[in-house]
């Protein structure tokens, strides 16, 4: 299977169901079922454009998401929900219920139990879910994406102690306590007002103070009489940065924990390459740019590192257009090798396998 454009997927078989984002979360479209023009329009109506399809070029193709769809749609159903709850706390000048601090923690639980069935690379990480769908959708995405960055660290590297002492015990209850700070890192801009939340272009000086002040809001809410430091670090902190050019404290290396390091790695590449109210989602290897070019000064070297290892630029199952406008599918990555995937093409015998060095677009 390939993950292709609705644009170009006409009279192609759905390789897998497109769910529906409502509570009855029964398939918009069900797996083989061939999109026709009528489906075209409406998938892109609903701002849906890319789905999985089968066809003769990506036959034996069989891409690994970090999460399924199904999952994805479920959890991020019921953040939507606790956002809610969120935004009706801020209202009333209030903190986030007990009760929707439990359910979000068993949100953490099934994101968790999704990523620990995975490998540690060569996973598809793309969302297929509209613009307008972003919000909580994205929460779910970082909190899957940090939980397998920090579990390829941790077992690597291991952990810190306030002693300086590296640790590698107690790895499930560290990867829980930052699974609920990922789920919960941007819940502060529920104080934000939603016309400056999604503004579809950029922020002036004015709306752009009022948005960094969400990491803030969000500890706030929270309180922290109940809540592990571990989750309110990640909260306050994934928009530090390592040269000390974040907010809201200007913090820098050592003085950000490696929860909040981890998290503002799986944020930065979630937000380039996932589908915005103002923008469409960038590729993979966009993302991965972003965060390799920003290595030591934005990012600590060794998450960048983890990340390198764990998310790669041009995933299988994913097109990529050649200079001579052919379009393959990646159909192998060698992890020593992320830059020059294995791409199926079509060719006047059938379909062949080419290297191809995708930092020139040529096959080596």
């Amino acid at each position: 299977m390939r993950l292709t454009t609705v644009s170009r997927a006409a009279g192609m078989r759905l390789a897998r169901d497109l769910p529906a984002t409502g509570p009855g979360r029964v398939p918009l479209l069900a797996h083989g079922t061939v999109l026709t023009e009528r489906y075209q329009r409406a998938l892109l109506a609903q701002g849906i454009h890319a789905v999985w399809v089968d066809d003769e070029l990506s036959d034996g193709i069989e891409p690994v998401e970090l999460m399924s769809e199904t999952v994805r749609a479920e959890t991020a159903e019921r953040v939507r929900g606790a956002l809610d709850s969120a935004r009706a706390a801020f209202g009333s000048s209030q903190r986030l219920p007990p009760a929707t601090l439990q359910d979000l923690s068993g949100i953490v639980d099934r994101i968790a139990s999704s990523v620990m069935d995975n490998p540690d690379a060569a996973l598809v990480l793309n969302d297929l879910a509209a613009a307008d769908q972003y919000t909580h959708r994205h929460s779910v995405n970082v909190t899957a994406l940090g939980l397998l960055l920090a579990r390829a660290q941790f077992r690597r590297n291991g952990w810190v102690d306030y002693r300086g002492q590296r640790r590698y015990d107690r790895l499930d209850q560290r990867l829980s306590t930052l699974g609920l700070g990922l789920l919960l890192h941007d819940i502060g801009k529920m104080a934000v007002p939603a016309p400056v939340l999604n503004k579809p272009g950029p922020l002036d000086a004015g709306e752009w103070e009022l948005m960094r002040t969400h990491p803030e809001a969000g500890v706030a809410l929270l309180g922290t009489s109940t809540m592990s430091p571990l989750v309110t670090t990640v909260i306050r902190d994934h928009h530090e940065r390592m040269d000390g050019s974040g907010y809201p404290r200007g913090v820098e290396g050592e003085d950000i924990h490696m929860f909040a390091r981890v998290a503002a790695v799986a944020d930065v590449y979630d937000a380039i390459t996932s589908a915005r109210p103002y923008k469409e989602a960038a590729p993979p290897n966009a993302g991965v740019k972003v965060i390799a070019d920003g290595e030591g000064t934005a990012f600590d070297p060794e998450v960048v590192g983890t990340f390198r290892r764990v998310v790669f630029p041009y995933p299988v199952g994913t097109e990529l257009a050649l200079p001579d406008g052919r379009v393959g599918v990646v159909a192998r990555v060698d992890p020593a090798e992320p830059d020059v995937p294995i791409v199926r093409l079509a060719g006047p015998g059938g379909p062949e396998e080419v290297a191809v060095d995708a930092r020139s677009g040529l096959a080596p």
